[in-house]
C-alpha cells in the first residue's frame, strides 16, 4: 500500500467490541471467530475534515469502516459542481462496489469533520471471504440494499417536489446520538451539501430551509439544525406514504 495507505497503522484501528456503533456495522453479523479474524487485519487512521480519502479512476485497494465522524461519497462535473452520491455514517463500510466489481473508482471521497476509518487491504480481505465463506451473503445484501436505496433516490429525483427532498436529506443526516430523543440533529452538513445531495440549486435548498423553519418543523443554529417536528419532518419526505 503506497501513499497515503502507509498512514494507516494497527494501532489506530479501533477496537470493534467495545464500539457504540457496532449494532450498524456488518461485524456485528459474523460469527466469534470471524470477528478475531477481522480484528486481525483492519488497520485504522485519523483523518481531518474534507482530507481526500480516494480519488476518482484510483484503483480500489480495500475497503473502507466508519469508525467515528462521516465520509462523503461525490462524484463531480466538468463545471466543478458536485454530486454528493452517498454519505457513510459511524458503522457503515464503502468502497466495496468498486473492489468487488474490479474497477476504478468512479467517485471521490473526502472526510465530513474529524474522522477514523478502518481498512482491509484486498489481499486480506479475499482470503478472509475465503476463510469465512458466509460472510459473502452479507456483502451480497449490502450491495442488493444499496441498489434498492439508488433506485429509489433516482426515482426521488425525478418526481418529489423540493420540500420533500431536502427532507429526506436532513432525516438521513440525523446525528447518532440525537436520534432517539425528543429533538434529534444534523450537526456539520452544509446548505451546499444539501443541495449537493439533492440535486437543487442551493437558492432552492436556502428557501426550503427557511419554509420548514417557517413551519416550526426545524430551527436552523449555527452549527446544526434540530427537529422541532419529527412526524411532519416523515411526512414532507414522503408525502405519498400510508399512514400507519
Amino acid at each position: 500500500m503506497g501513499g497515503k495507505m502507509d498512514r494507516f497503522t494497527k494501532n489506530q484501528a479501533p477496537d470493534c467490541g467495545v464500539c457504540r456503533f457496532k449494532a450498524n456495522c456488518f461485524y456485528n453479523k459474523l460469527d466469534a471467530q470471524a470477528q478475531k479474524s477481522w480484528n486481525a487485519i483492519k488497520v485504522g487512521r485519523k483523518f481531518s475534515d474534507e482530507e481526500g480519502i480516494y480519488n476518482e479512476f484510483q484503483p480500489p485497494l480495500g475497503i473502507y469502516t466508519v469508525c467515528k465522524g462521516r465520509a462523503k461519497v461525490f462524484s463531480t462535473d466538468a463545471k466543478g459542481q458536485q454530486m454528493i452520491t452517498w454519505i457513510r455514517h459511524p458503522g457503515e463500510t464503502f468502497g466495496h462496489i468498486a473492489l468487488f466489481s474490479e474497477n476504478d473508482y468512479f467517485c471521490n471521497s473526502r472526510a465530513m469533520g474529524e474522522t477514523i476509518l478502518s481498512f482491509v487491504d484486498k489481499k486480506n480481505l479475499e482470503q478472509f471471504l475465503n476463510d469465512h465463506p458466509k460472510t459473502y451473503k452479507l456483502f451480497l445484501t449490502k450491495v442488493a440494499t444499496e441498489m434498492r436505496t439508488l433506485q429509489l433516490k433516482l426515482k426521488d429525483t425525478a418526481y418529489k417536489p423540493a420540500r420533500s427532498k431536502v427532507a429526506r436529506a436532513l432525516l438521513n443526516a440525523i446525528s447518532f446520538k440525537s436520534k432517539d430523543t425528543s429533538t434529534p440533529a444534523i450537526h456539520g452538513l452544509k446548505r451546499t451539501e444539501i443541495a449537493e445531495i439533492t440535486g437543487l440549486a442551493l437558492e432552492t435548498v436556502v428557501r426550503t430551509l427557511a419554509e420548514l423553519e417557517k413551519r416550526n418543523i426545524i430551527k436552523r443554529e449555527t452549527k446544526a439544525i434540530k427537529i422541532l417536528d419529527y412526524p411532519t419532518l416523515v411526512r414532507v419526505a414522503d408525502p405519498h406514504a400510508p399512514k400507519k
